[in-house]
C-alpha cells in the first residue's frame, strides 16, 4: 500500500522560538516498522520542510512550519493510508484542520492517527475531526497489524491496540501488551526523512553541539507522577536495551549520518547504576567521538561520582535534573519521588566532574502555597551554590492523560472541548501564561514568582561563579554554547540585534 507519514509543524507563542523542534523520533520508528513489509511510504515532515514559514495564526500563537494547504499538496496523489503523528494537545488546532482537509482531497484515504495526544483525548480526536483509527499505545505492531486487516479487509475487532467508529460509536479495542523485548524493534528509518534540514538549521530540543539526532535507551517509567500521563496512559512497564545494542545503533547513526551529538528521549534514562556503568563503558571502549545529553530530566539516585565520571569521559556533556519542586509537601502531593538531599548531592557530583547542569521546575500546582514557592527558591539557590547551571520554571498546566487533569476536569476548572483550553496550553509555554490552576496563589503573584525564580537562580549563580559571565559571552560570541541560557540568548537576542529572526518572514492570516 501507498503510506505517507506526517510529522505537523508547531503552533506555538514568539517567545517559545529558541525551543526548535526536532527530528520525530516516535514517526520514525513507526516508519522502520512499516519498511519491513515492504510497503511504499514517504514522509512530510512539516516542521522541517518549513522550516522558513512562520505564519500568525490567532490569540498571539504562531505556526512554525508548512501551512494546512502546502502539506496536502505534498501527499502523493495515490495514497492510502495517510498516518498523522498526534503528539501534543498544543498543536491539536492545526491537526484537526490537517485531517479534514485530507478528506476532502482523498476522500478514499484511510486516516490514522497516534501519539500522545490522540491517546489522551481519543473522543475529542473523533468528534472534532474523520479520523477512521487512532493507535493506542506503542505503536510499532499495531500500526502493521492494522495495515495488514486493512489489505487484507479482515477484521477490525481483532486488532489489539486500536479505536474506530463503527455504527456512529466509538469501539475502544482490548489494548496490546507492551513490548518487552524492545531492542528487536526496527530501528527509526532515518532515511527516510529530511535530516540535512535539521542539521544544517541546528534544530534539536537540547543543546546543538553538531548533527543531532534523538535516541531513546529505555522505554517507559516505573514513576506514578501525577502532572505526567504516562502512568496513567502506559503504566509503570520499564524496559532497558542491552546496552551493547543501545551503542550499536549510536555507533551506526554516527558513521551513516555523521551523527555526533545524540538526545535521549527517554522518559527516565537513568535508574539502574549496572544498565549506565555498562553503556559508558561500551561507548568508551569503541572510541565513539561523540557527545550526548539527557534534555527531557532525570532522577538522581543512580548518579554517584563513579556514575557522574563515566557519564562524562563517555560524552554526556549535558544532563536535565527534574525535581520539580523544593518542596517537600509539593514533591508528596505529587508523587514525585525524589529526595532532596541526594539530588542535590549528586548534582554535586555531575558538576565536579564538569557537566552542564539544567534543572526542571514546576510551580502554581492547584494545591502549592506560597511557603511551597519559597522552599522551591531556596532550593535552587542550593542547587545554584552545589553546580547547577541552568533552570526552567514553568508555570503548571493540566496535560490530557494525567491524573491532575482528571482531577481539575472533574472539579469542572477545564473543559477539554473548549479551545481556549488548548490556547491556555500554548500559553503555558510562555513566560507569562494566562490560566492559572493554582488554589491558594493569585495569577498575578505566579507570574511574579517565575521571574523571582530566574533573577535569584542567575543571579546567584554569577555570584557563586564569577567568572560564568565571561564565559557566556565568549560562548556567544564563538556561537560554541555550553548551556541552554546561551542557545536561548543567541537565538532570541543576538539574531534579532542582527535583524536574523524568523519573524522577518512571519505572514499574517486570522485562520487556517
Amino acid at each position: 500500500m501507498n503510506i505517507c507519514l506526517i510529522k505537523p509543524p508547531i503552533l506555538h507563542k514568539g517567545a517559545s522560538f529558541a525551543l526548535m523542534p526536532s527530528p520525530p523520533l516516535g514517526l520514525a520508528y513507526i516508519a522502520g516498522a512499516l519498511k519491513r513489509y515492504n510497503h511504499d511510504l514517504s514522509v512530510i515532515d512539516c516542521s522541517a520542510a518549513g522550516i522558513s514559514d512562520v505564519e500568525y495564526h490567532s490569540n498571539g500563537v504562531y505556526l512554525f512550519g508548512l501551512n494546512i494547504k502546502n502539506t496536502v499538496n505534498r501527499i502523493p496523489v495515490n495514497v492510502d493510508i495517510v498516518c498523522i503523528s498526534s503528539m501534543f494537545t498544543n498543536n491539536w488546532l492545526y491537526e484537526r484542520e490537517l485531517i479534514k482537509a485530507v478528506k476532502e482531497k482523498f476522500s478514499e484515504a484511510i486516516v490514522i492517527v497516534g501519539g500522545e495526544h490522540a491517546n489522551a483525548a481519543p473522543e475529542l480526536c473523533f468528534t472534532q475531526s474523520p479520523i477512521d483509527y487512532i493507535v493506542f499505545g506503542e505503536g510499532e505492531e499495531t500500526i502493521v497489524d492494522l495495515m495488514q486487516t486493512i489489505e487484507a479487509k479482515g477484521d477490525f475487532s481483532k486488532v489489539l491496540g486500536i479505536v474506530f467508529k463503527k455504527d456512529g460509536k466509538l469501539v475502544f479495542n482490548k489494548k496490546r501488551r507492551r513490548i518487552s523485548a524492545i531492542e528487536n524493534i526496527a530501528r527509526p528509518a532515518w532515511e527516510l526523512f529530511p535530516l540535512d534540514d535539521y542539521f544544517k538549521h541546528e534544530m534539536s530540543y537540547g543543546l546543538f553541539r553538531g548533527n543531532t539526532l534523538p535516541v531513546m535507551a529505555t522505554r517507559g517509567c516505573p514513576y506514578t507522577c501525577t502532572f505526567c500521563s504516562n502512568p496513567q496512559m502506559w503504566g509503570k512497564k520499564y524496559e532497558m536495551r542491552p546496552a551493547q545494542d543501545f551503542v550499536d545503533e549510536l555507533e551506526y547513526l554516527y558513521k551513516t549520518y555523521n551523527v555526533v551529538n545524540f538526545e535521549l528521549y527517554d522518559l527516565t534514562a537513568v535508574i539502574f547504576k549496572k544498565w549506565i556503568v555498562e553503556m559508558c563503558q561500551e561507548i568508551l571502549d569503541r572510541g565513539l567521538d561523540i557527545t550526548y545529553q539527557l534534555p527531557s530530566g532525570t532522577r538522581s539516585e543512580a548518579i554517584d561520582y563513579e556514575v557522574a565520571s563515566l557519564l562524562y569521559k563517555s560524552g554526556c556533556k549535558n544532563i536535565t535534573y527534574a525535581p520539580e519542586s523544593g518542596s517537600e509537601r509539593v514533591l508528596r502531593d505529587i508523587k514525585k519521588r525524589v529526595k532532596i538531599d541526594k539530588m542535590l548531592q549528586s548534582i554535586s557530583y555531575s558538576s565536579k566532574v564538569g557537566m552542564n547542569i539544567k534543572l526542571n521546575m514546576i510551580i502554581g500546582f492547584p494545591d502549592d502555597t506560597h511557603r511551597d514557592i519559597w522552599a522551591t527558591i531556596w532550593f535552587l539557590i542550593k542547587c545554584s551554590w552545589y553546580g547547577a547551571n541552568d533552570t526552567a520554571p514553568a508555570i503548571f498546566s493540566p496535560y490530557p492523560g494525567s491524573a491532575l487533569f482528571d482531577r481539575l476536569q472533574e472539579e469542572k476548572k477545564l473543559n477539554i472541548y473548549d479551545d481556549e483550553y488548548i490556547y491556555e496550553i500554548i500559553n503555558s509555554y510562555d513566560l507569562w501564561p494566562g490560566k492559572i490552576y493554582c488554589n491558594n496563589i493569585s495569577s498575578f503573584m505566579l507570574k511574579i514568582y517565575s521571574f523571582v525564580i530566574l533573577i535569584t537562580f542567575y543571579a546567584s549563580n554569577f555570584l557563586f561563579r564569577p567568572q560564568r559571565f565571561f564565559f557566556t559571552i565568549r560562548n556567544l560570541i564563538t556561537q560554541k554554547h555550553e548551556s541552554r541560557l546561551e542557545q536561548i540568548l543567541h537565538k532570541n537576542f543576538f539574531k534579532n540585534f542582527f535583524g536574523l529572526t524568523l519573524f522577518s518572514k512571519v505572514k499574517k492570516h486570522e485562520t487556517f
